[in-house]
C-alpha cells in the first residue's frame, strides 16, 4: 500500500466494549504512519491513555449516554457529518484502503460510502452476523446494505472459522477469511494453580446480555446448590440490571474493573466460568458462530475454565479441540454442579486445562494477527481492477438477497 489504512469502527479504545478492545489490540500493532482509526467519541472520559506512536484516534461522531432516549437517533442525525469527516480523513492522510468494522450499521454505511465515493478499496470486518439478526424494516435495510458491502469489498474478514463457513455456504462468490481478535501481551508461562480455597472462588467477566444471559442464570442456580462457593461478577452491566435478572444472590459480588485489570482479577479466582447462551433472542446462527471477546482473557489468566456453551457452537468445538475448558453443553444445572466439584477435587484436570488454554492462546497473539492483516492488505489493497467487481457484483448481491429471503431467521 502507498498510503495509510483508514479503520472505521463505532467504538474505539480504550472503551471496554468488545469491538473497541478488538480494534485497539489490533491497532497497537500498527504505527501512526500506517493507520488512522476513526469512530465515535465516548460520552465519558477514557481511563486509559493512548500512545502517540500508535495510530491516531479520530472522532467522526459524538455519543450520548446509552441510557438517554434517542441516543441512536442522535447518531443517525450525524450521518452526513460522519461521512464528510471520514472522506476528509482519506484525503488528509492519503489513505489507500478503508477497513470498516461491523456491528454498527450506521458506521458500516459510512465506511461503504466513503470507499465508494473516494474510490478507495474497501475491506469489511464483521464481528457478528448482520442480516441474520434483523427483523422487519431493520431486516430490509440490513439486506440492502450487506449486499452492497459484500459486492464492493475486496475481502470480508470475520471473527471465527464458523462465520467463514456460514458465509462461504451462503455467498460462495464472497472472498472471506477469519481475522480473530487478539491480545498484545506475551503468552504467560505455565504455573501450577494453587489449591482451591474455602469458599471456592468462581469468577465470571464481561457484560451479561442476550449472548450469555440464560447460561449465566443457570450457573447461578447451580452455585446456589453447591456448598462452600462464592461468585464474583466482573461486569460493566449495571447492578440494577443484574438484580432484575436475579443474578445478585447470597455469596455473589459485583465489581466493575478496568480492562487492564481483568486478567489479573481472573487470576485471583480458583475457577473462571465462561457462559455462552444456549437460548435467547439472538438468532441461532449468531449463537453458533460467535466467539466472545473475553475468551482470550480466560485463556491467559492461568486458571481452569468451566464453560457452559451450546453443543453446536464454534466456541464449544474450539474449547474441546484444544482441551482448554471443562465444557457443559447441556442446559443442566446438575451437570454444572458436578463440573464444579470435579474442578475442585481433580488437580490434574485443572493443570491440563490451563496448559491447553495457554497453547490455544498463541493463535490470538496480536503480532501474528496483525501480520496476517498487513500482508493481506498489501497484496490486495492495490492493483485490483474494478473489472473484478463488474463480474461479481450482481452475483453476490443477488445471492445475498436470495439467501435471506429464503431463510430470514438464519
Amino acid at each position: 500500500m502507498n498510503g495509510k489504512i483508514l479503520l472505521i469502527s463505532w467504538t474505539l479504545p480504550p472503551e471496554p466494549t468488545g469491538s473497541a478492545v478488538i480494534v485497539g489490540n489490533l491497532a497497537k500493532q500498527f504505527s501512526a504512519d500506517e493507520m488512522v482509526v476513526a469512530g465515535e467519541r465516548p460520552y465519558r472520559r477514557p481511563s486509559v491513555s493512548w500512545r502517540d506512536n500508535w495510530p491516531r484516534l479520530m472522532y467522526i461522531a459524538s455519543a450520548l449516554p446509552p441510557t438517554w432516549r434517542g441516543a441512536r437517533w442522535w447518531r443517525r442525525l450525524q450521518l452526513p457529518l460522519m461521512l464528510w469527516r471520514s472522506m476528509s480523513l482519506v484525503r488528509k492522510y492519503q489513505c489507500s484502503v478503508v477497513v470498516v468494522v461491523f456491528p454498527n450499521e450506521e458506521f458500516l454505511l459510512v465506511g461503504y460510502l466513503t470507499a465508494l465515493w473516494t474510490g478507495a478499496p474497501l475491506f469489511a470486518y464483521f464481528h457478528n452476523t448482520y442480516v441474520e439478526n434483523r427483523r422487519g424494516l431493520s431486516f430490509r435495510f440490513a439486506r440492502w446494505l450487506q449486499a452492497r458491502v459484500f459486492s464492493r469489498a475486496r475481502h470480508v474478514f470475520v471473527m471465527s472459522k464458523a462465520m467463514v463457513g456460514l458465509y462461504r455456504e451462503r455467498y460462495p462468490e464472497l472472498s472471506c477469511s477469519a481475522l480473530v481478535h487478539s491480545f498484545n501481551e506475551d503468552v504467560p508461562e505455565f504455573a501450577s494453580p494453587p489449591e482451591p480455597r474455602s469458599p471456592l472462588r468462581l469468577t465470571i467477566c464481561g457484560n451479561i446480555n442476550e449472548s450469555c444471559r440464560d447460561a449465566t442464570l443457570r450457573i447461578c442456580d447451580a452455585l446456589s446448590r453447591t456448598e462452600d462457593v462464592s461468585l464474583t461478577l466482573l461486569s460493566g452491566t449495571s447492578r440494577t440490571d443484574l438484580q432484575q435478572l436475579g443474578l445478585l444472590r447470597n455469596g455473589t459480588r459485583h465489581e466493575t474493573v478496568s480492562r487492564d485489570e481483568v486478567v489479573r482479577r481472573l487470576g485471583e479466582a480458583d475457577i473462571v466460568v465462561l457462559p455462552h447462551g444456549l437460548t435467547g433472542k439472538c438468532s441461532a446462527v449468531e449463537y453458533r458462530t460467535m466467539f466472545p471477546t473475553k475468551t482470550i482473557e480466560y485463556l491467559i489468566c492461568g486458571r481452569p475454565i468451566l464453560a457452559h456453551t451450546p453443543p453446536d457452537s464454534y466456541l464449544t468445538r474450539f474449547l474441546k479441540e484444544h482441551n482448554c475448558a471443562l465444557v457443559v453443553d447441556q442446559p443442566s444445572v446438575q451437570k454444572l454442579v458436578e463440573a464444579v466439584e470435579r474442578l475442585r477435587t481433580e488437580p490434574q484436570l485443572r493443570s491440563s486445562l490451563i496448559r491447553g488454554a495457554l497453547r490455544a492462546a498463541e493463535t490470538f497473539h496480536a503480532p501474528r494477527v496483525a501480520m496476517s492483516l498487513r500482508a493481506y492488505l498489501h497484496s490486495n489493497g492495490n492493483g485490483c481492477s474494478d473489472e473484478r467487481y463488474s463480474k461479481s457484483h450482481f452475483v453476490i448481491k443477488n445471492k445475498c438477497r436470495r439467501e435471506v429471503n429464503e431463510d430470514p431467521e438464519g
